[in-house]
């Protein structure tokens, strides 16, 4: 679950402004600061994305997920839910949708780890102490603060089809929540929340799905249309 708790609703025209003043420019129009904006996001000029930002509140999702996401460092800060304060004796956890007997090892390994803890609780060890059997695939909760910026890189890595099935989750509903936010981060999110190979139309993972071509099938049909061209001369 993701809740907006914070965040400017005018995402497009902030930046707009910025570039505007930037460049000693009237920054009273909104359509055109708005226009301007997206002009800055299709040239790559990712310096007036870093202005407007937004706090959210992600729940439900794993600390194996949570600790993917915190590899996104730059344009951010966030808070996690204390394993040293809060009791964990029946904590949540994530289900990545196994087959039957599958699912009965992974509860299984979940309902002793529970139990494991409530022992280390009732012979008087701290939480922070029994907080070391605790599980990555237990529900933590995080407060997430971020700029556009950061934003379109995190979607660009984490909408791939190559990215695992519960962070790629957690960008589509963040992308949802945004898009519901505002009609100006409806219009953004439509344009930079996009798996890398929507964005630059070709795939820059080494291992690709096939969705869009490779980098390199690119540069070697362009450099074949380059060739054609300068043999036409």
């Amino acid at each position: 679950m993701i809740e907006i708790i914070k965040g400017t609703t005018t995402p497009l025209s902030d930046m707009g402004i910025a570039a505007g003043t930037c460049w000693n420019a009237p920054t009273g129009d909104s359509a055109k600061n708005i226009r301007r904006a997206m002009d800055c996001i299709e040239s790559g000029h990712g310096r007036v994305e870093e202005y407007p930002d937004v706090t959210v509140v992600i729940s439900e999702y794993s600390a194996r997920c949570i600790r993917e996401l915190y590899t996104h460092i730059i344009g951010t800060t966030r808070l996690q839910e204390s394993t040293r304060y809060v009791d964990c004796e029946n904590f949540k956890f994530y289900e990545p949708g196994l087959e039957p007997s599958a699912k009965k090892v992974y509860e299984g390994i979940m309902c002793n780890i529970k139990d494991a803890y409530a022992e280390l609780i009732r012979l008087g060890v701290s939480k922070e102490d029994a907080a070391n059997v605790l599980p990555l695939g237990m529900h933590t909760k995080i407060v997430w603060k971020i700029n556009v910026r950061a934003l379109e890189h995190f979607a660009n890595m984490r909408l791939c089809a190559r990215a695992y099935k519960e962070i790629r989750a957690l960008a589509r509903e963040l992308k949802k929540v945004l898009s519901e936010y505002s009609e100006e981060w409806k219009q953004l999110v439509e344009v930079i929340m996009v798996p890398n190979c929507q964005k630059y139309l070709y795939c820059t993972e080494k291992f690709c799905c096939g969705a869009a071509p490779k980098k390199s099938e690119v540069t070697k049909a362009l450099e074949h249309y380059r060739n054609n061209q300068d043999d036409g001369k």
